[in-house]
């Protein structure tokens, strides 16, 4: 591709979705980045790239890039707000034609973001799991846990916490939830055993 016509391709492809990606990078603010510079690093790494063809969903390949963005200035932040991590939530338009590597990328993420959850103690993994996986209300969770809906909200942030550590360790457990997590692995292993 030349350079007009990479140009064209970028004014049809990519401009339009600016405002969308603006408010969505609007909504995940508590995550300490700026907006301005989050887009104009995205444009820059789609301007980098050596073909432009291949991008089969142009939209979906912007909000991946700039979510990247995102990830990296947290991963490099000395202090990462609590909520920065929840803000972060999924990426909505999700790009079919991600590469392999990409898909390894993620899928090691996925495994070190369920052990963050399995080394979670009991109670905070249930309440966890229950508000962030399956998105029942608080009342729920209370009243299936059989606590108070303030209980449930202090599990809630230890495990927000929990994984705020785990993103500011670069995507590796922190010391005391490794152990938990051996601890949770030695007590499953010793059910196992003492049912055969």
């Amino acid at each position: 591709m030349d350079d007009m016509a990479r140009t064209r391709w970028f004014a049809l492809h990519v401009l339009p979705h600016e405002p969308a990606l603006r408010a969505w990078l609007g909504r995940r603010r508590s995550a300490g980045f700026d907006v301005d510079d989050i887009v104009q690093e995205s444009y820059a790494i789609l301007a980098e790239r050596e073909r432009l063809d291949d991008i089969l969903n142009p939209r979906a390949y912007l909000f991946q890039v700039a979510q990247s963005l995102v990830v990296r200035n947290i991963r490099r932040a000395r202090i990462v707000p609590i909520l920065a991590v929840e803000d972060l939530g999924p990426v909505e338009f999700v790009d079919g034609g991600a590469t392999p590597e990409q898909r390894a990328i993620e899928r090691d993420e996925l495994h070190g973001l369920a052990e963050v959850i399995a080394a979670m103690p009991g109670r905070t993994r249930e309440a966890f799991v229950l508000r962030r996986v399956h998105e029942l209300p608080q009342r729920e969770i209370a009243t299936r846990m059989g606590v108070s809906e303030n209980t449930v909200e202090k599990h809630i942030a230890r495990g927000i916490r929990l994984l705020g550590e785990w993103v500011a360790n670069g995507g590796t457990l922190p010391a005391k939830a490794s152990r938990q997590l051996e601890r949770e692995i030695r007590k499953a292993n010793g059910r196992t055993r003492n049912q055969s």
